[in-house]
């Protein structure tokens, strides 16, 4: 149970730091202008690509973390 969490943690902490350096962020709002008597109306909208290629990331370093983790342990107890 410890290493899954473990994994957990450092998958989403590495995979954090993975998706905030190497993947360019642009925005998804955009601007209308004159809209209904105002000057401009920012829309906000989720960048659901982003979202979706920054968990699978974060799920890929997890499983690895764990894989490798557990690929270790065995081979240490097969020495001993």
């Amino acid at each position: 149970m410890t290493k899954f969490l473990l994994s957990i943690v450092g998958g989403v902490l590495i995979g954090g730091i993975i998706c905030y350096f190497f993947m360019d962020y642009e925005t998804s709002n955009y601007v209308i202008q004159n809209y209904n008597g105002l000057d401009e109306k920012e829309i906000k909208e989720w960048d659901f690509s982003y979202i979706t290629q920054g968990g699978f990331i974060i799920l890929i370093t997890t499983l690895l973390i764990y894989f490798s983790w557990d690929t270790v342990e065995k081979r240490v107890d097969k020495d001993k």
